[in-house]
């Protein structure tokens, strides 16, 4: 979850009679914004957009309209004027978010195309009661259902289907585990007050401890001791699979409620790629890998999801390394009849001695997936008292090689409560 990164640089002011997000009194929906930028907010104070300097190369009127509620819309839409006119730095918006029917969270801030559909806005969040984005050219506004993917993002009486919050059907429970890792209480907690940083950022000096950032760009993790908390991590499109996170050389290193996200679709976006750390309260979600681990670490309280659908393979990887440790976490595959919410194999060197205790997973064509590959055998794999969603095409849980040493018990689906089968072939 994302902090209010926005308050602070654009001076949000709450009206005295609570009518707005921002205080209108005074304030046009109409301003004359030139090469210096400048804001313009709604009339009902429901929305704000700020122009950086630079932007615009000559001055403009720019309008912002109510626009009126659309089909797919959570409330009222609003119209920029003029209209697509390309911005030379992203512009910031802020609206005041309401309550997605059946969401536990607010609607998403999207964009409005010209045939009038919702499109994901660039760098679109929600937190609390306003929600943020970024605009590349002056487009109309409006809120929509966010898109879930598990329960645990639904209401109570309500459940994830097609990716919509929709009403469970009469005499049918639906209740999400609120203590399951998930938008609540993973990522950078509510409230927290992050510091933006453009670039790439090094960590090469031992016992060095960063909080509270905005990271534009990867985090690089080179010395022993290291502590990360309280940051959002998202970066461009790399050269060569890499992570968004990567952690190398290093032990002792804590990463503790991180956001991990890329800012485009790419095959060779990874989330966090390393060994030595500890990753805990972390919540990573589109790219094509949720992590890649390799020896040392433990994973613990942990959501990993929404995985880029362009070349997603796995939650977490692990294709080399030893004592790894995944627990209490809540991990999706790519898909139902793809990857794996997990996959360990043997591919760059010996792998042994992996732990999966006490999980939620989910998606794959096996949701777990253990083998021997790269080697005579797998040897030191557990997976114990694990709770199996049912988004598997096979009805696959998990699926062991035959040289793949496995102690397993009290693994069991979630719909039932029965016993998951281990499949074993190579």
């Amino acid at each position: 979850m994302r902090g209010l990164l926005l308050l602070a640089a654009l001076g949000l002011l709450v009206g005295a009679c609570g009518e707005g997000l921002f205080d209108a009194r005074g304030r046009p929906d109409v301003r004359v914004i030139g090469r210096e930028g400048g804001t313009v907010t709604s009339r009902d104070g429901r929305v704000r957009l700020t122009i950086p300097p630079g932007a615009l190369e000559t001055e403009e009127t720019v309008s912002l309209r109510e626009d009126g509620a659309r089909g797919w819309s959570v409330g009222v839409t609003y119209a920029l004027e003029p209209s697509s006119r390309m911005l030379a730095v992203p512009a910031r918006v802020e609206m005041r978010a309401e309550a997605a029917p059946g969401h536990r969270g607010p609607a998403s801030l999207v964009r409005v195309s010209r045939e009038g559909l919702a499109v994901p806005m660039a760098g679109s969040w929600s937190e609390g009661t306003r929600s943020f984005g970024q605009l590349s050219a002056l487009e109309a506004l409006g809120l929509a259902q966010p898109l879930c993917t598990e329960p645990i993002e639904c209401a109570d009486g309500f459940r994830c289907e097609d990716g919509a919050c929709k009403a469970c059907p009469a005499n049918v429970s639906c209740r999400a585990d609120p203590d399951l890792p998930g938008p609540l209480n993973t990522g950078v907690p509510q409230g927290a007050s992050l510091v933006r940083h453009e670039g790439d950022v090094v960590l090469d000096t031992p016992g060095a401890v960063l909080e509270d950032r905005d990271i534009h760009g990867r985090l690089i993790i080179r010395a022993n001791d290291v502590t990360v908390r309280r940051c959002v991590v998202h970066a461009p499109v790399p050269r060569e699979i890499d992570g968004i996170i990567s952690v190398t050389g290093a032990t002792g290193v804590l990463l503790e409620d991180l956001e991990v996200f890329a800012d485009e679709s790419s095959t060779l976006q990874w989330g966090v790629m390393g060994g030595g750390f500890t990753a805990r309260r972390l919540d990573v979600h589109g790219v094509v890998v949720g992590m890649s681990l390799k020896s040392g670490v433990r994973v613990e309280s942990s959501w990993i999801h929404a995985l880029d659908p362009v070349g997603a393979q796995y939650g977490i990887s692990v294709f080399e390394g030893r004592d790894i440790g995944i627990y209490d976490s809540n991990l999706h595959g790519p898909g139902e009849d793809v990857g794996a919410a997990v996959f360990v194999n043997q591919q760059v060197g010996p792998t042994r001695d992996v732990r999966l205790e006490r999980n939620r997973l989910d998606r794959g064509s096996c949701i777990v997936n253990l083998g021997h590959a790269g080697g005579a055998s797998l040897q030191g794999m557990v997976v114990r008292n694990n709770v199996f969603g049912a988004r598997t095409y096979y009805d696959c849980a998990v699926l062991v090689s035959t040289q793949t040493q496995l102690s397993a018990a009290g693994n069991v689906w979630e719909a039932t409560g029965v016993e998951v089968p281990i499949e074993r072939h190579d």
